[in-house]
């Protein structure tokens, strides 16, 4: 039987184009897709939560990616149990964050079926899903991956492309 996880980053507070939410963009299609494939989860949670405030979340990010940091989160989740695995997160400064660098590098992927998605607000996957394929070494990156503006993300309209997009792999 095909185990089916779900790994994530989010960020609640405010966001670029959709003000101040309570559940990050990235987390409602998780949440969709959870919930279509009747899968685990694991949600991101760095150590060092990211400020609600939006202009300093992104300067902090900017400054993790200018550093290459590995941010440390809290938690994990064994995914040796598993034979297929959603990957999502936000796009931020044309990239992945990088706490979600540091979950990446802490696993082992081989075996591994990836499935990537992510939110963004203009710069559509930002080349991340190539950056997938080297980081996860021994996986198999299924199909082209899902990408969607955030803010299309939180309508009925964004929903059903995600569940469109689900009924095709």
């Amino acid at each position: 039987m095909n185990k089916i996880l779900v790994v994530y980053f989010s960020h609640a507070g405010e966001n670029y184009n959709v003000g101040t939410i309570e559940i990050g963009n990235t987390e409602l299609l998780a949440k969709e897709i959870v919930a279509k494939n009747g899968a685990d989860e694991f949600k991101i949670e760095p150590k060092d939560k990211y400020p609600a405030a939006y202009q300093e979340a992104i300067e902090r990010a900017a400054k993790e990616q200018k550093s290459d940091a590995r941010p440390e989160y809290i938690g994990d989740v064994n995914i040796s149990g598993y034979d297929t695995i959603f990957f999502g997160y936000p796009i931020w400064w044309g990239d992945m964050p990088m706490v979600v660098y540091s979950f990446i590098e802490k696993h082992d992927w081989n075996g591994k079926t990836v499935i990537p998605f992510n939110t963004h607000e203009g710069s559509g996957n930002s080349g991340t899903y190539d950056i997938l394929k080297s980081k996860m070494t021994g996986a198999t990156l299924k199909g082209d991956g899902f990408s969607m503006a955030g803010s299309t993300a939180r309508t009925n309209d964004g929903i059903k492309k995600l569940d469109d997009w689900l009924s095709n792999l």
